[in-house]
């Protein structure tokens, strides 16, 4: 793929070649379908160990289980090597990507990159891993994701890798203090059980927690936008399987992609990182406060959407 910058825009379009396309659909689908492969290794573990009794096959299950339950330590902040790596300009030119940056970033400051949206995975954050010295020059940066993550046999590693903490406000917090930036994708679980087939759907309007952690740190708040993430998937709507999620706060839906797996669709995905709303630091912010940034950044993501649309988005933005 070539890479070009146009305007602000960093644009990355076409085939790196079919291995490297072999290698993103694979690698890709493996990250995403990871929990279907995880629940058939401990069937076919559990069936090894009870029937066959195997003890291969249960120290297999003792390793997973041993890898989950270590600690999670706070890794560095990107970007680092693998972020920068070959890895991601294949991922990117797999789907044809394009950054938008509308204002630089100030050295010095910090910054709360409120992303959106979820959809069923979060693939433009993942991808943006790697435009990190594109969109945050001089900056560093950590992603956030539901510590579930953090503790799942293999995937955690991962994770790691890519510079990922939980996303909890101590943690987030932890981020800031630091001296990085944070990525948080505001919308959450919620948003992965939107329908998106009529309208680009977020979750946004009652989201006070992360304005009120910007404010207690300081920290001015980025709009950012993935468009064609809610492309790259598709997923079976389920009331049960919604309600369950929320509550273990882990996300629970069956879904697919290429092929009928979970293997994501080739579809471009453009970020947009909007001018950052500026934040005056306060220790107890007042409702009043949280309210008016809270609309602020509502009011910012409706104009970035509009502003940035791609020719081939034709759904309208609901803010929810």
């Amino acid at each position: 793929g070539s890479a070009s910058t146009m305007g602000g825009a960093n644009v990355e379009r076409g085939s790196r070649g079919t291995l490297s396309d072999i290698f993103s659909a694979v690698t890709l689908g493996l990250i995403c379908g990871w929990y279907y492969l995880l629940v058939g290794l401990f069937f076919f573990l559990g069936y090894c160990i009870l029937v066959n009794r195997s003890l291969s096959a249960l120290a297999v299950l003792a390793v997973l289980f041993i890898d989950g339950a270590l600690p999670y330590t706070p890794p560095s902040f990107a970007p680092n090597a693998f972020g920068q790596s070959w890895v991601f300009d294949a991922w990117r030119a797999y789907f044809g990507w394009e950054t938008v940056l509308e204002e630089p970033l100030k050295k010095g400051e910090k910054y709360l990159m409120a992303e959106f949206p979820h959809a069923l995975y979060p693939m433009g954050q993942l991808l943006s891993y790697g435009v990190i010295d594109t969109v945050c020059p001089e900056h560093k940066i950590s992603g956030v994701v539901a510590s579930v993550l953090l503790h799942t046999p293999v995937l955690r590693h991962f994770y790691y890798a890519t510079g990922t903490r939980a996303a909890d406000a101590k943690s987030i917090s932890r981020i800031l203090r630091e001296g990085g930036n944070a990525a948080v994708v505001v919308g959450g679980i919620a948003e992965m059980f939107m329908d998106t087939s009529d309208a680009e759907r977020i979750f946004l309007r009652t989201r006070t927690g992360f304005v009120r952690l910007a404010i207690r740190e300081g920290a001015h708040i980025v709009p950012v936008f993935f468009f064609g993430n809610t492309k790259t998937l598709l997923k079976v709507n389920s009331g049960v399987l919604r309600a369950i999620s929320r509550k273990v706060k882990m996300s629970i839906v069956i879904f697919f992609g290429r092929f009928g797996l979970p293997i994501p669709f080739r579809h471009p995905i453009k970020m947009v990182a909007g001018k950052p709303i500026r934040i005056k630091q306060c220790e107890e912010p007042s409702k009043e406060s949280v309210d008016k940034t809270l609309a602020e950044v509502v009011d910012a993501i409706a104009k970035l959407y509009e502003k940035h649309k791609p020719e081939w988005e034709t759904r309208p933005l609901v803010i929810e």
